[in-house]
């Protein structure tokens, strides 16, 4: 049996992926900042603390198996808010993963670490990190501490470099990064039910025809077999914007601000 502690899993990916993984494991910790509003799964209790408290951190995640780390800024904004809570927080919940003899830390990276490659190109995990963000700089500090805490202190990870979660892709860019719904809960027990991996970069996305990733190694690491395509969706995403220059798209340019969901 597993146990699983999840940081943002009364966000939006959160809710999703909880709902989707109802009942498998036999204790489910949220550590949310406040009381959840909307009811809990059978099997789910609820510790309020903030990503900045390593203490009620550690307290939580005592007993768990695995975290699932969605918590923490999921859009572009200053890099003082990134910071603290991307960074910082970040941080803190592998820390609390190593005194709380955590087995593994799902860490939900970003298609925005590698936005600043062109869009010809097709990545696989060892792609060069080139984020176009400070979100995306954020996620990238994630994925080499992820590494440090595997290669000194034996931490597993598996470090999800997710697309773009929607119920269906709706723009041109998204038809090459989409994730499904279906897929992404997939991926997520994958990710939580796997065995041994390291430190493993996977794609997070589905079997997008028209895709910029190469995600074969990744998915093979943890069994994960995507079934949704984003090309089913191509008849309704207009075809009069510009094809994007950049893995990144709008997110590379020099004045932009927000908007990552």
């Amino acid at each position: 049996m597993t146990s699983v502690l999840y940081t943002g899993g009364t966000g939006r990916m959160g809710r999703v992926i909880r709902d989707g993984l109802a009942g498998r494991y036999d204790r489910v910790v949220l550590y949310a900042r406040s009381e959840p509003t909307e009811p809990l799964h059978a099997g789910e209790e609820v510790v309020v603390g903030d990503l900045a408290d390593l203490d009620a951190l550690v307290a939580a995640a005592s007993g768990v198996d695995v975290i699932v780390h969605l918590g923490g800024v999921a859009d572009e904004a200053p890099f003082t808010e990134i910071r603290t809570a991307n960074i910082d927080g970040t941080y803190n919940v592998y820390e609390a993963a190593r005194l709380a003899a955590v087995r593994r830390v799902v860490y939900a990276s970003s298609n925005h670490v590698v936005g600043f490659h062109p869009a010809t190109e097709v990545l696989d995990e060892t792609a060069g990190l080139r984020p176009d963000t400070y979100y995306g700089v954020s996620k990238a500090f994630g994925e080499a501490l992820a590494r440090l805490y595997h290669d000194k202190w034996g931490v597993e990870s598996v470090l999800l470099r997710i697309g773009t979660f929607r119920p269906e892709p709706e723009d041109a860019r998204q038809l090459a990064l989409w994730l499904s719904w279906r897929d992404g809960i997939e991926l997520t027990r994958c990710a939580i039910e796997s065995g041994p991996v390291g430190c493993q970069v996977v794609y997070g996305c589905s079997a997008n025809t028209d895709g910029w990733w190469d995600g074969r190694a990744g998915w093979d690491a943890i069994g994960y077999v995507p079934q949704d395509d984003a090309a089913d969706h191509a008849a309704a995403i207009s075809s009069d914007a510009a094809a994007p220059q950049f893995h990144g798209g709008a997110f590379t340019a020099s004045d932009y601000e927000g908007g990552i969901w």
